[in-house]
């Protein structure tokens, strides 16, 4: 049994492995938890989809992720698939369906521009909407990469990636952005309506653009001047 906080939430996990708590050491609180987690065998289990064996060790903490991303609606937020970098205080997401790039292309903006650039989360930051303003958060589930870091940041803007041989960027118009923001939210069996009031919150207060690219670093070049000029 360990506390962590993330997105400002105390949690503390009632776990079966050692997996886990090593995963989230830079998370570890001596924070009172505000709820805690558990799961069963079962729950593990049911973590084992497709054809690749993982150990219930590594199961556990995916299982113990869901059940965290259950309750965020009791405190405006989500959870989301997508990878989330810092630049001068600005968030900027990268969505799309798994391996399309997004990480590649974050990838591309830190060689872009170094120390100006941080990679906080590289799967699935959490989003909480505070006074208003929406904020994404660090967290130890960041993909495969494991890059992450304990951190938050206001989110500006949110690019969904498109690959293609030429890199170009377009506005999105309104009716377009929740078809497209939807699929990369995970929505809570309890609490949808709390959960779509903070993605309404959020769709209102970010900027989305379509971003068709290649894996050059011309691409991460192009992405970077829609949003801050050349």
């Amino acid at each position: 049994m360990f506390n962590i906080k993330i997105a400002d939430i105390s949690v503390g996990i009632d776990n079966k492995y050692k997996f886990i708590k090593n995963m989230c050491h830079d998370y570890i609180t001596l924070d009172k938890a505000k709820f805690t987690v558990s799961v069963t065998d079962e729950e593990i289990a049911r973590e084992q989809t497709g054809e690749a064996e993982f150990p219930p060790d590594y199961l556990e903490a995916l299982a113990v992720y869901r059940k965290i991303a259950e309750k965020l609606s009791e405190y405006e937020g989500f959870l989301m698939h997508g990878v989330l970098i810092s630049v001068e205080d600005r968030g900027v997401l990268f969505c799309a369906a798994s391996g399309t790039g997004k990480t590649t292309h974050a990838l591309l903006w830190k060689e872009l521009l170094g120390d100006k650039c941080d990679i906080i989360n590289g799967d699935k930051p959490i989003v909480r909407i505070r006074e208003g303003v929406p904020y994404a958060y660090g967290t130890p589930w960041c993909g495969k990469e494991n890059i992450h870091k304990n951190t938050s940041v206001r989110i500006t803007d949110i690019y969904f990636v498109h690959r293609a041989e030429e890199n170009s960027v377009e506005d999105m118009m309104r009716r377009e952005i929740l078809p497209s923001l939807l699929p990369s939210i995970h929505i809570p069996e309890n609490g949808v309506g709390k959960v779509l009031e903070a993605i309404d919150a959020f769709a209102r207060s970010v900027s989305f653009k379509r971003l068709y690219c290649n894996r050059d670093i011309a691409a991460a070049k192009v992405a970077y001047n829609a949003i801050f000029g050349e």
